[in-house]
């Protein structure tokens, strides 16, 4: 079966992870753009150079809306919908608690976390590793950053997935959800706003200030749901696509196990061809990309992870390369909009893979058939049952 550009859906529910990589590949041997006609009419973006190009035009491009269709919140996600100058202004609020010093800080509690988890199932020796890992250590994190109860998690997890990949097959469910992260976050910010002096992001965000102002209701709220969405969903398919690649690869399951010194490399490739966001651009005035000419308000899909994939920027793209010389991968993005959350992420995957393998380096797919591909703006594998001796 070839695969064509006009037929592209990030939300057919007949992507799968036996197609995902021959859909990318077929896409980007065409051209590395072309016209979809689904929900209404969009350019797919699959070469490197091209996704480049549009995500350093920030004057051309807008990032309003983040996902496409978009999703039904009524602010704007913060301060990744936001476009110059307004977005280096919010931006900066939040440089301080993702810097690279703060990700650090975060290896310890994480690396007692990830042994916890694996302390709940090493016995049984067989176990869907993404309910078991995957969904859980992003989560745990989550709650630590955002400042919301541990407890919460498990309903948060709910609300964000219908918001992310039920928005354009149950429009109603999606805002139901969106309405319901909007109702928590008052709350909890009312009650914070009371004493704002903790360490968490939400405590954070009711102290800065913005040329002298401190944040408005709309913008506090376009911020902690876009923190939300962006803390679990993304990380957790990110996870389960990491577990199936090295359930498939024994050799080099071994190879990272015995030399911990290639996993920062190695995670680096995981994230190359296994990034999970599919981002979005909409034109705001006539242009080009790649020599196609794109017109004021049309709709860009960026498929990063096929990007990642293009031989023009990484020779033997297909092959996974834990020592690769060159790694510009665009998983986090690039350019005004590269994801806040980069050195976290390298920082939580780079803890998991390290223990993880220390205490079990050999496993395999238990069931073939039960593996499950997500759908929507942010994929991955999403069911993988693992067993181990």
């Amino acid at each position: 079966m070839t695969y064509t550009y006009r037929d592209y859906d990030h939300y057919d529910p007949d992507n799968r992870l036996d197609n995902v990589q021959e859909m990318w590949h077929d896409l980007q041997s065409q051209c590395p753009i072309g016209r979809s006609d689904a929900h209404g009419g969009m350019w797919v973006v699959t070469g490197y150079p091209e996704a480049h190009d549009v995500l350093h035009r920030p004057e051309v491009f807008s990032s309003h809306p983040a996902s496409f269709p978009p999703f039904p919140s009524p602010a704007k996600m913060m301060p990744v919908e936001l476009d110059p100058p307004d977005h280096a202004r919010y931006r900066a609020l939040l440089a301080p608690p993702f810097s690279v010093k703060r990700a650090e800080s975060y290896a310890e509690p994480l690396r007692v976390t990830v042994n916890n988890l694996i302390d709940e199932f090493i016995e049984q020796g067989e176990v869907d590793i993404y309910q078991a890992m995957a969904l859980r250590l992003p989560a745990a994190l989550a709650t630590i950053m955002l400042g919301t109860p541990a407890e919460d998690a498990d309903k948060l997890q709910v609300w964000v997935e219908t918001v992310v990949h039920e928005v354009s097959n149950d429009l109603n469910a999606a805002i139901e959800a969106v309405q319901s992260i909007y109702q928590y976050f008052y709350a909890l910010l009312e009650v914070r706003t009371a004493d704002p002096s903790g360490d968490d992001l939400m405590s954070l965000l009711l102290r800065v200030e913005v040329d002298g102002e401190r944040l408005k209701e709309d913008e506090l709220m376009g911020f902690c749901f876009f923190l939300l969405l962006a803390s679990l969903d993304t990380t957790q398919k990110l996870i389960g696509s990491i577990f199936w690649h090295l359930a498939t690869d024994a050799e080099l399951r071994h190879r990272i196990a015995a030399d911990p010194l290639l996993t920062p490399g190695a995670v680096e490739e995981f994230l190359r061809l296994w990034g999970s966001v599919i981002n979005t651009r909409k034109a705001t005035q006539d242009t080009e990309v790649g020599g196609v000419p794109i017109k004021e308000g049309e709709q860009l899909l960026l498929l990063l992870a096929a990007a990642n994939r293009d031989e023009r920027e990484f020779p033997d793209a297909a092959t996974f390369v834990p020592d690769r010389p060159s790694n510009r991968h665009l998983t986090f993005a690039s350019g005004i909009h590269r994801s806040l959350g980069a050195h976290i992420a390298r920082v939580e995957l780079r803890v998991m893979l390290d223990e993880f393998l220390r205490r079990i380096p050999d496993f395999e797919i238990a069931d073939e058939s039960q593996i499950e591909w997500s759908h929507g703006h942010v994929q991955g594998v999403v069911r993988l049952p693992i067993r181990w001796s």
